[in-house]
């Protein structure tokens, strides 16, 4: 973690930046270029600039004037929306907002591929940014993080946990709420393996249920996982699971209810398995 503090701290302030940046460009909506003052430009705008007055004599004001005039006899309007007249070489400008991005998109995933990197998490998973990504990669990103927590949920929580069931187990035994069964090593002979025990934690996240499940049962039938394990992953106890499957047939059996559809399908393709060494010997 600490190789990332640094990155952290300049992400805070690129996405500040950022942020700051936008602001600032949506801010202005028109400018003006002009010789003129402030309040001048605006009576222009406005449309509110006087048909007469200032200095009658000087031929250039009599012209802007009778400009004016006709301007404002005539209210020149293009789909209803007044077109102001400004004063000769003034420019009206509306700010349309650039993009404000300027590569910060990829800068920022730089930022948060190194850090993911550094906590042990794929990019996906700190982001929260899954566009980009397919199953295959969902899942490769999502295995090889899974693996880093097993390890860190095992080097941390789960020696801590057996060493408070050891010492509970300890405080049973000398004030005699559990007896201890005959063996050839007392507790405090072997008190590792008196209070050896696997933990199980939060269950894993399916990315694609269907697909995981038939894996999951491909691998039992194949000989090369257990119930205890596949029902670790998903943070459940098989034995649990087992005595509520037991409860719930006998209650269905009770309340007169059919089996369930895998019950029945499982019975049937054991009774098929079970006759066909009996057809084969007939057939010979």
């Amino acid at each position: 973690f600490y190789s990332v503090m640094e990155r952290l701290k300049m992400l805070d302030t690129l996405q500040a930046t950022q942020l700051q940046s936008a602001i600032v460009k949506a801010m202005y909506a028109a400018t003006i270029e002009s010789e003129l003052d402030t309040d001048k430009a605006f009576e222009y705008i406005a449309g509110t600039e006087g048909t007469g007055g200032g200095d009658a004599n000087n031929p250039l004001v009599s012209i802007l004037a009778s400009y004016a005039r006709y301007y404002a006899a005539n209210n020149v309007k293009l789909g209803g929306v007044k077109i102001p007249h400004l004063h000769p070489g003034d420019a009206l400008k509306l700010q349309t907002a650039q993009n404000a991005d300027s590569g910060f998109s990829a800068l920022e995933k730089a930022l948060l591929r190194y850090i993911a990197a550094g906590l042990g998490v794929s990019y996906e998973q700190l982001s929260r940014d899954y566009s980009q990504v397919s199953y295959s990669s969902a899942r490769a990103s999502a295995n090889e993080s899974w693996r880093y927590f097993l390890g860190r949920r095992k080097f941390i929580a789960g020696r801590l946990a057996t060493q408070m069931f050891s010492c509970w187990l300890e405080e049973a035994l000398i004030r005699g709420v559990i007896k201890a069964p005959r063996s050839r090593f007392s507790f405090w002979e072997a008190r590792s393996s008196w209070s050896r025990a696997e933990w199980i934690g939060a269950g894993r996240m399916a990315i694609d249920g269907l697909k995981e499940v038939q894996e999951a049962v491909m691998r039992i039938e194949a000989g090369l996982s257990t119930y205890e394990k596949e029902l670790a992953i998903m943070g459940e106890d098989y034995q649990d699971i087992f005595r509520q499957q037991v409860r719930e047939s006998e209650e269905r059996r009770s309340a007169g209810l059919p089996r369930p559809v895998w019950i029945t399908d499982t019975y049937q393709q054991q009774i098929s398995d079970s006759r066909k060494p009996e057809e084969e010997q007939r057939a010979t």
